[in-house]
C-alpha cells in the first residue's frame, strides 16, 4: 500500500513537471506548429517562420498569426497566379484529393462561410479572406483557433 502510494507520488512529481511538454504532444500538429491550415514545407520564406523545427514535412511558424498568414497568401496566389476562383478549385489544389476528401473538406469551408462551393469568390476581400482561412483551420486541426486570430493573420497580407 504504501508502496503504491510513493509510486502515485512520483508519477504526480513528474507529470506536474512534464504537463507543458505533454500538453504539447497532445495538441495536434498544426496547433503545435502554429500552422493552422497544415502548410507543408516548401520553397516559400514566410514571414514568422520558425528557425528551427522537429517536423520535416510541415511549416512551423513562431506564432499562429503567421501561419494564418501563409494560408491566406496562398489562396490570394491561387487566384492570382493560377486563376482559381471557386473553393471547390482553390481547396481541390490546397486539399487534393489523393490526400484528403475534397469535396467533403469544400463544402464544410463553403458552409462556414455562406456561398456555394462553386460560387467565384475574391480573397482580395479581407472580411472574406480570413473567414475562409478560419473555416480551413476548423477543418485542418479542429477549433483552436478563433476569428479574431484568423483576422490577426490576414492583416500582415
Amino acid at each position: 500500500m504504501i508502496l503504491a502510494f510513493v509510486i502515485l507520488c512520483l508519477i504526480g512529481v513528474w507529470g506536474a513537471r512534464n504537463s507543458d511538454m505533454t500538453k504539447n504532444l497532445l495538441q495536434p500538429r498544426g496547433v503545435r506548429n502554429n500552422n493552422p491550415l497544415n502548410i507543408r514545407i516548401g520553397n516559400n520564406d514566410w514571414q514568422g517562420k520558425a528557425s528551427t523545427s522537429n517536423d520535416d514535412e510541415f511549416e512551423t511558424f513562431t506564432h499562429s498569426k503567421y501561419g494564418f498568414r501563409a494560408g491566406a497568401k496562398i489562396l490570394q496566389n491561387y487566384q492570382t497566379q493560377y486563376g482559381l476562383y471557386t473553393l471547390a478549385e482553390m481547396i481541390n489544389r490546397f486539399a487534393p484529393p489523393n490526400e484528403n476528401n475534397t469535396k467533403n473538406y469544400a463544402a464544410f469551408v463553403a458552409g462556414e462561410i455562406g456561398v456555394d462551393v462553386n460560387q467565384r469568390v475574391d480573397m482580395q476581400d479581407r472580411h472574406l479572406l480570413a473567414r475562409t482561412v478560419h473555416a480551413m483551420s476548423i477543418m485542418e486541426v479542429g477549433r483552436h483557433y478563433t476569428i479574431n486570430d484568423a483576422i490577426e493573420g490576414v492583416a500582415l497580407v
